[in-house]
């Protein structure tokens, strides 16, 4: 049986190429497309369910304000 190259292919998270990227390009395009798939998602819970609190984009402005405020200390 012959196999498919689709069943050859390693997926690897979002996450993982945010961090591990191959360069600084893969990096930034991986974080930029994280951003934009995390406020699709918020605003896909606004229209269905009216809420704007969303906890995953929640925590991760939470997280980039905390840095913010660290990098200002410093």
């Amino acid at each position: 049986m012959l196999e498919r190259i689709e069943d050859k292919r390693i997926v690897k998270p979002l996450g993982w190429l945010r961090r591990n990227g191959e360069t600084e390009e893969d990096r930034t395009y991986a974080d930029k497309l994280y951003r934009r798939t995390l406020f699709d998602l918020w605003t896909r819970h606004v229209a269905k369910t009216g809420q704007t609190y969303y906890p995953p984009l929640d925590d991760e402005l939470t997280e980039e304000h905390q840095l913010l405020i660290d990098q200002d200390e410093n």
